[in-house]
């Protein structure tokens, strides 16, 4: 899947152009981190994002830890124009060592469901091992498969990181929004791997709201400068992710979550 999928590349019809960006959406808001401290960047970017208090300069996220939850799982429920199309789950593995570095595991995969499960199928997964220590990847294996309208498509994109990238997949990506204590309307952008494609997310605090009438935080976005989304976030330490949604040419794309726990040994 190419940047979000959102230019519509690939299996080429509305319900399947729903489902995969419904599906990324989904397990970018799974990864399990909690409270990564973000310090000031330094320098700014020429790319700016549009909020109630006009064009902001965005500033690149540098590599920081990351703190993550272990064992935590969590599952979305994904809808297109309104029907359901796919199921997202995440889990997050024990802390251990790889390579020399503090590291831990997060999966995530997605597939199609109910009715559009009828007409085709897509499925999708992301492994990291993530380095808790910079908070980005040490590693990364995307995969994805999609049949639909007698279409055939397979990516399978792995990455191994050098010392010194800063670029996320995106599990590390989310746990940067999940820790960051943002001034309002401060914009922040990362460079993001996915799909064996690059590029760059925009995203600033938007205000407070309820989801599911509980206290929420909302923080919009501009995907590859040009596909505007919503998530929101518990509004509490936890940082629980609760939903997201963004437009596509074709039709609206939600992801809400339906459960959330925590493995125990």
């Amino acid at each position: 899947m190419r940047a979000f999928a959102i230019t519509g590349i690939g299996i080429g019809t509305g319900i399947g152009i729903g489902i995969r960006i419904g599906i990324v959406v989904a397990v970018g808001l799974g990864c399990g981190c909690n409270h990564l401290p973000i310090h000031e960047a330094a320098a700014a970017t020429a790319g700016a994002a549009g909020t109630a208090a006009g064009a902001v300069a965005a500033t690149h996220e540098p590599s920081l830890p990351a703190l993550v939850v272990p064992q935590e799982t969590m599952q979305f429920r994904i809808t297109f124009r309104g029907i359901t199309v796919a199921q997202v789950q995440t889990a997050i593995g024990k802390e251990g060592v790889v390579d020399g570095h503090r590291a831990v595991i997060i999966k995530s995969a997605g597939a199609s469901v109910g009715l559009v499960a009828l007409l085709g199928s897509v499925r999708w997964e992301l492994e990291t091992t993530l380095d808790l220590d910079r908070g980005v990847p040490l590693r990364s294996h995307e995969e994805s498969w999609a049949e639909l309208a007698g279409q055939h498509e397979h990516d399978d994109d792995r990455h191994d990181w050098h010392e010194g990238e800063t670029r996320h997949d995106l599990h590390s990506a989310i746990c940067t929004l999940r820790g960051w204590e943002p001034v309002a309307h401060e914009p922040r952008e990362v460079r993001i791997g996915l799909g064996g494609g690059h590029f760059s997310l925009t995203i600033w605090r938007a205000g407070r709201g309820l989801v599911g009438g509980r206290p929420a935080l909302r923080y919009d976005g501009v995907a590859a400068h040009e596909s505007h989304f919503t998530i929101w976030l518990s509004d509490d330490a936890a940082r629980v992710p609760l939903a997201a949604e963004t437009e596509t040419p074709v039709g609206g794309v939600a992801v809400e979550l339906t459960d959330y726990g925590q493995l125990r040994d």
